[in-house]
């Protein structure tokens, strides 16, 4: 059919239309693709995916001996993420199945939206965590996470502090170092379709976390446990209504322990404060060392130099001071041993009060020692415009002066160790790259307050006022202990004068006295009805002695390392004898023969481990625990926990590579893999443990 003019140039304008369409969209196609490319590929980027934070696994605590004080345990998070109004009614109905709420509410108590991310619960039970993952339910997701664990429950939590769910550390080294040991956060994607729809939710790192730095302490736990568990017998045995101790290595300032128990405080789990660095108190007898310390720089006395006492009365000026007992003549190292006020307030008077002040300034008291825990205070010493008799000899007997236990610890420190005082200090260094780093921290002598020859004067002064004195309840037939004790009456901060019949009871010491290790205070407030410090703090310092001295006898002579216990005597303690490598009958015979009982992981095979360690000193009829793996194979199989201490399982489940987690404290009751159960690097085992 032949087409008409008009026709023809319709069809060809219609052609050309098509062309020019088809070349325009080519055209606009190429714009989108070349031009505009990077602009809209950033808002398909930005459409499809969401940023998340993954957290950085926080640093690790280790105490002095290397043990693992403050761990990470990783747990299942459970989340909601619902994109569209299916998955928010699928997430919002299984919540309901899954927590046994009312139908209709967990929109509302979780707040639940389309596009909105929501916590539903952080560090879910493994239970709970296996059901989400087999139902796989629409807009609810399961995050890996780490949780805080103190495997020692309350021993050292005091130092240790807390951590929020977030990690972020809330008290003690937790909050002091947190900058360390939190390391950075890294950033993770979600992808979802065109349909907003979640595809992949696996977090792909975009930036890598950073883990956090270990720390390790100078707190020997050993010691740490030794001293919480006797503050709180002493605490009950004397009617205290509360305590605090700390005990410091003499030659280099390391804290090894330091405690406080308030059997009404609250929360014990998350302390919010160390007692030993945050209150002060007015130390009373305990402070006349330092005294002595400025009379014999001075050469005011010498220990031989008689003194007359008044018969226990003196009157200065308007007031009277009173000793204990009717003190007629002594020499000044009588009025240590016996803790006479009267001979003190003599020699101070005649010494002056400002020399007084100056020494109790240089021994570091009303100066923050600057120990690394929050909440230090720096106590004060009083100073008036114009010493009367009265207040110089005050001051000369630790009153007008505000201290802290670590002021007094570090004071008594510098006497021991030849008249250097150190500073205190809680971090013995860093772990990088699983390499230790020690803390080369500058020299950590703060003063030498006194000379060599003064501190040696004051350690057989001090001697004596255990041997012969008013600490004769803290001498031991098991370590030599020099001190003083302190007695003092409470000032009542809101009338002025004292609070009649209140008293802070106390001891500082060192040990052994011949060669000191190890300086210390502990402190009682309200002890009734026995008041005395020797006679309550002195035996609770004499106790944590003792047994430090079994529990490290690498530390200590040899000579000193029986410990007397009340219901068990010194011959009946042994020598631990090395079972590795033997085979279990052979082991269990040799076990018999020194009069102590094998607990085994198997009925037979070669020990590879034990605890405790061989040589180390026990008592006959104690459990040695043993690690044995049966010939030709390789596998560890899970040990009976029950009745061990947390001590006791965590050493076996340390060597055994396993990741563990300890609820409550005391003796474990309950483990979540069973004996005989085969062990692989992945296990994580649950102890449940309670108090004897």
């Amino acid at each position: 059919m032949k087409r008409t003019k008009q026709e023809r140039l319709r069809l060809g304008a219609l052609f050309a239309m098509v062309c020019a369409f088809f070349v325009v969209a080519i055209l606009r196609l190429g714009h989108f693709q070349i031009l505009l490319h990077p602009q809209y590929s950033k808002i398909v980027e930005d459409q499809s995916r969401r940023e998340v934070s993954i957290p950085a696994r926080r640093g690790l605590i280790y105490d002095r001996n290397g043990t693992i004080v403050a761990d990470n345990v990783t747990v299942s998070s459970l989340y909601a993420y619902p994109v569209n109004n299916e998955q928010l009614r699928d997430a919002s109905s299984y919540l309901e199945r899954l927590l046994g709420l009312e139908q209709g509410s967990a929109r509302k108590k979780f707040g639940l939206a389309t596009g909105r991310f929501r916590w539903i619960k952080r560090r879910i039970d493994d239970k709970l965590a296996r059901t989400v993952e087999a139902d796989n339910p629409g807009g609810l997701y399961l995050r890996k996470e780490t949780q805080r664990v103190y495997p020692y429950g309350l021993v050292g939590k005091q130092v240790l502090g807390f951590t929020d769910i977030d990690h972020h550390g809330l008290a003690g080294v937790e909050l002091s170092y947190d900058s360390v040991l939190a390391g950075k956060k890294g950033l993770a994607d979600i992808r979802r379709d065109g349909l907003r729809n979640i595809f992949r939710v696996k977090e792909a790192a975009l930036v890598k976390p950073q883990p956090g730095r270990s720390l390790v302490l100078t707190i020997d736990w050993q010691l740490q446990a030794v001293v919480q568990r006797e503050l709180e017998q002493g605490i009950d045995k004397y009617h205290a209504k509360s305590g605090m101790a700390v005990f410091m290595d003499c030659n280099n300032g390391d804290i090894l322990a330091i405690a406080h128990f308030d059997p009404k405080e609250k929360n014990k789990d998350k302390p919010v404060k160390l007692r030993a660095v945050t209150n002060q108190f007015e130390p009373g007898s305990v402070f006349k060392p330092f005294t002595a310390a400025a009379f014999l720089e001075a050469g005011v006395v010498n220990p031989a130099d008689s003194i007359y006492c008044e018969e226990g009365k003196w009157k200065i000026g308007r007031r009277t001071l009173h000793d204990d007992k009717k003190y007629g003549w002594l020499t000044f190292g009588q009025v240590i041993e016996l803790s006479s006020n009267i001979g003190v307030a003599k020699c101070a008077i005649e010494l002056g009060g400002d020399e007084l002040y100056k020494t109790a300034c240089r021994f570091g008291m009303g100066k923050k020692l600057g120990v690394g825990l929050p909440g230090e205070i720096k106590g004060s010493v009083f100073r008036p415009t114009q010493w009367s008799d009265y207040t110089i000899a005050a001051l000369a007997m630790g009153h007008s002066v505000a201290v802290t236990a670590l002021q007094m610890a570090a004071g008594f420190t510098a006497i021991a160790n030849g008249g250097k005082l150190l500073l205190p200090r809680l971090i013995l260094g860093g772990v990088s790259e699983n390499r230790f780093v020690p803390n080369n921290s500058s020299d950590n002598v703060i003063a030498q307050v006194m000379s060599e020859t003064t501190a040696g004067t004051l350690r057989t002064l001090l001697e004596g006022v255990v041997e012969r004195g008013t600490a004769e309840a803290v001498r031991s037939p098991v370590v030599t202990i020099a001190g003083k004790t302190g007695t003092a009456e409470i000032p009542n901060l809101k009338q002025g004068g004292i609070i009649k019949n209140k008293f802070v009871a106390s001891f500082a010491g060192f040990f052994p006295r011949e060669k000191p290790l190890v300086a210390g205070i502990v402190i009682f407030h309200e002890p009734e009805p026995i008041h005395y410090g020797g006679w309550t703090a002195g035996p609770v310092f004499r106790r944590i002695a003792e047994r430090y001295l079994i529990l490290r006898p690498d530390l200590f002579p040899v000579d000193s390392r029986l410990l007397v216990e009340h219901s068990r005597r010194a011959e009946n303690t042994v020598k631990v004898p090395d079972f590795i490598g033997r085979d279990l009958t052979t082991a269990a015979a040799t076990a018999a023969e020194h009069g102590l009982r094998l607990r085994t992981n198997a009925s037979e095979g070669n020990v590879v481990w034990q605890f405790p360690a061989a040589d180390r000193l026990v008592f006959a009829d104690d459990e040695v625990m043993a690690a044995v793996v049966e010939v030709g194979k390789s596998d560890l199989q899970m040990a009976d926990l029950t009745g061990l201490s947390i001590r006791q399982a965590s050493a076996f489940l340390k060597f055994a590579g396993i990741t563990y987690k300890i609820m409550g404290n005391g003796r474990v009751t309950k483990q979540s893999i069973r004996h005989g159960q085969e062990i692989t690097d992945k296990t994580l085992c649950r102890l449940q443990c309670r108090p004897q």
